[in-house]
C-alpha cells in the first residue's frame, strides 16, 4: 500500500506547477557594457515548472528550457548575440527567484517570483 502512495506522490510532483510571473532587475551596479540588456531582462519573465524542467519566457527574448540541477533548482545556459548567460530558477527559496549572470563581463540580474 506504500508503493501506491509513493506512486501517486511522485506522479503529481511530475505535474505542472501553475506559471510564476517575474520581473528582473539589475543585482548591484552592473559594468556599462550589460546596459544593453536591461530592457531585455527588465521585461515579465514567466517561469512554468513541469517535471524536470523549468520554461522561461519572456518578450524579451529568453525562451528557454531549464533542467533540474538539485530539487527545485534548474539551470540552463541562454545565449544572445553572441553572448552566454547562465540563469538559474530556484523554486525552494520563498518567494521562488531566478538569477542571470554573465560571467565574463560580470552582468547580473535577478528577481523574485510575484
Amino acid at each position: 500500500m506504500m508503493t501506491i502512495g509513493l506512486g501517486v506522490a511522485a506522479t503529481a510532483a511530475l505535474a505542472q506547477q501553475p506559471p510564476m510571473s517575474f520581473r528582473l532587475a539589475a543585482a548591484g551596479k552592473n559594468p556599462s557594457a550589460c546596459l544593453g540588456a536591461d530592457a531585455a531582462m527588465s521585461r515579465p519573465q514567466t517561469v512554468t515548472i513541469a517535471g524536470n524542467v523549468a520554461t522561461i519566457k519572456s518578450n524579451g527574448g529568453i525562451n528557454d528550457k531549464a533542467n533540474m540541477v538539485s530539487p527545485g533548482v534548474y539551470k540552463t545556459k541562454w545565449s544572445l548575440n553572441g553572448i552566454t548567460y547562465d540563469i538559474e530558477i530556484n523554486t525552494t527559496a520563498k518567494p521562488a527567484t531566478v538569477s542571470v549572470v554573465e560571467p565574463k563581463l560580470g552582468c547580473k540580474w535577478s528577481g523574485t517570483s510575484g
